[in-house]
């Protein structure tokens, strides 16, 4: 098939013309203004027919501009969320004292709930083992 000339303006619409028409076309673009010149493409005719007239995807610089300026302001709270969360994670995860400071409180304790609430939720088999063992010794 013969190859054509694919037109995009900035109204979003794709127009398919005869190539001969190239140099005409391109020297009325380039006498508008900057943001509104047209984007030329040569293809050919049976891909161009497949183009839609209206393409929404399309994006002029000056929208691009404002779009990005919107998106800015959403990954700005975004990375702040992030970051947030990363906090929260990190000091749910770091181990507040260590098994040995912890095990010290727990030996100083003089009830089973105070027992308790210096183990807390800690998952290190030393300061669980610590605490069974001072409850026990509570229970005798």
């Amino acid at each position: 098939m013969a190859k054509v000339l694919v037109i995009r303006k900035t109204d979003k619409t794709i127009h398919k013309v005869a190539i001969e028409n190239k140099a005409t076309l391109m020297a009325f673009s380039n006498r508008l203004p900057a943001g509104q010149q047209w984007k030329f493409e040569e293809m050919e005719e049976d891909e161009a027919e497949k183009l839609p007239f209206i393409d929404n995807s399309y994006v002029t610089a000056a929208e691009a501009q404002d779009k990005a300026k919107e998106l800015e302001s959403v990954v700005t709270e975004k990375d702040a969320k992030i970051a947030e969360l990363e906090a929260l994670l990190a000091a749910k995860n770091a181990p507040i004292e260590t098994a040995e400071a912890l095990i010290v409180k727990i030996n100083a304790a003089l009830t089973e709930e105070e027992v308790k609430t210096i183990a807390g939720a800690d998952v290190r088999k030393t300061v669980i083992d610590a605490a069974s063992k001072k409850i026990a010794s509570f229970t005798k």
